[in-house]
């Protein structure tokens, strides 16, 4: 896999956003102070539109909006590939284009003249961010006039409204993304998780019988949770399947004790106007944080699933004598380890695990606290986050 890099992320958006909302300055490092406490500590004061503040909307378009189209398109890489026909893709909560443009930037770059025609229709409550993924889409659409046409289209809509005429009831999609929406809607109401479900059993019935649904979510240990509880409603209910990051159909096992959630940390080398930004804000940010749900209806999966198979999601805690790591599968969730006296040419590949790693254990002696990995267990990493 390739992940997001300085080279790769879109310079024609980079580009765009500085002509936009020129070049950042202190007060856009400011802002993004301010909305990372929103964003994370004080989630309670966040507000339904903080882009009516022109500062807080400057800094998010400069540096948040980046950020997550990186996560997103990460995970458009992930995905199954996408069907060789013109498509239609839904951003949902799509604020200023995020999924949408993670989306132009990742069919510019399989350029398959076959999705020619594709329809991306960005849904938000809020007009005024719209209009900003409107502008964006055009500026960065001017720059690729050379290249395979795509349709884009925005409409207001507010997911939270019952009754309303629902945008996506019009015809199958192809894929569907959530970017930090899931999160932020029915926050008020008595039972949140099991209004989210029921958006998304809607979204899902929706989904082409060969789509894809993306859902991206902060890395916090409450959203995480809460994205852990929709997905077992709707694997329980045989509304989808986990293609990734799950490798099992079973209940989530972090929700089994009240401080565990599992999330993504995936390297990244920021854009330099984002490097900049995090030297006035005093931030380093050389990862890519996020919690996330790739969902099916057709049972395909990233990886061979089996007893012996697990996803690492924690990382590799290296100590005096010993490394260890949580694991996760059908199964449950062992913490695991193996001395260092038990290293041997079988298992040496457990020195290469890190978080989101896919990797084959032969067998495990399980015990109370940390189970073992012995000398002639034979250890495989299947699928790794980066190379």
């Amino acid at each position: 896999m390739v992940w997001m890099s300085v080279e790769n992320l879109s310079h024609s958006l980079l580009a765009a956003l500085r002509a936009r909302y020129g070049e950042p300055d202190r007060e856009v490092a400011e802002g993004v102070r301010t909305l990372s406490r929103l964003f994370t500590k004080e989630r309670n004061a966040l507000g339904s539109d903080y882009f009516a503040d022109p500062a807080l909307r400057r800094a998010y378009l400069l540096y948040f909006l980046p950020v997550n189209l990186a996560k997103v398109a990460s995970l458009l890489q992930e995905m199954p590939a996408l069907p060789a026909r013109p498509l239609r893709i839904l951003d949902v909560g799509s604020g200023p284009g995020v999924g949408a443009l993670a989306v132009l930037g990742h069919l510019t770059q399989l350029g398959v003249a076959a999705h020619e025609g594709s329809e991306v229709i960005a849904v938000d409550r809020s007009r005024r961010a719209l209009q900003e993924a409107e502008a964006l889409w055009e500026q960065v659409s001017v720059t690729r006039r050379d290249r395979p046409f795509y349709l884009f289209h925005a409409v207001p809509f507010d997911v939270e409204r019952p009754g309303a005429r629902v945008p996506w009831k019009a015809g199958a999609f192809d894929l569907v993304i959530l970017a930090n929406s899931l999160n932020e809607l029915f926050r008020s109401a008595t039972d949140p998780i099991a209004r989210r479900v029921t958006l998304l059993e809607s979204l899902l019935d929706a989904l082409s019988p060969d789509g894809t649904c993306v859902i991206v979510e902060p890395a916090l240990r409450e959203t995480t949770r809460d994205l852990h509880h929709v997905r077992d409603r709707l694997v329980s209910a045989r509304r989808a399947t986990v293609y990734s990051p799950c490798l099992h159909e079973q209940p989530c096992p972090a929700l089994a004790r009240p401080d565990d959630w599992c999330h993504e940390e995936r390297p990244w080398s920021p854009p330099l106007m984002l490097q900049a930004i995090d030297r006035e804000a005093g931030y380093i940010k050389d990862a890519l944080k996020f919690s996330y749900l790739i969902l099916r209806k057709d049972g395909l999966t990233v990886a061979e699933r089996g007893p012996d198979v697990y996803r690492v999601v924690s990382e590799m805690m290296v100590m005096k004598g010993d490394r260890r790591a949580w694991l996760c599968n059908e199964t449950g969730r062992p913490l695991v380890g193996r001395l260092d006296k038990a290293r041997s040419e079988a298992n040496a590949s457990l020195d290469r695990w890190h978080r989101g790693a896919i990797v084959r254990v032969e067998h495990i002696e399980r015990r109370a606290t940390i189970s073992r990995i012995e000398g002639s267990t034979r250890v495989e990493l299947v699928r790794p986050v980066e190379g």
